[in-house]
């Protein structure tokens, strides 16, 4: 039975479906920096861990209002 892990490094067109983003905003985000990725050659590679942990920065906790 083969083992059905899914891959260490996504491409840009997978890492933006991961993150239900558009590949402009990954591409803003690894030009800018903030979001590491791997080049090989032409190739840009991300890995899903680099990934979570981006989300997991611009988490925004929910507000609560006060009834006024």
């Amino acid at each position: 039975m083969a083992d059905k892990t899914p891959p260490a490094y996504l491409p840009v067109s997978e890492a933006a479906a991961h993150l239900s983003v558009s590949e402009v905003t990954i591409r803003r985000a690894i030009r800018a920096g903030k979001l590491p990725h791997i080049r090989l050659g032409r190739l840009v590679r991300v890995a899903v861990d680099d990934l979570d942990a981006f989300a997991a920065a611009h988490r925004v906790a929910g507000v609560t209002r006060d009834p006024q």
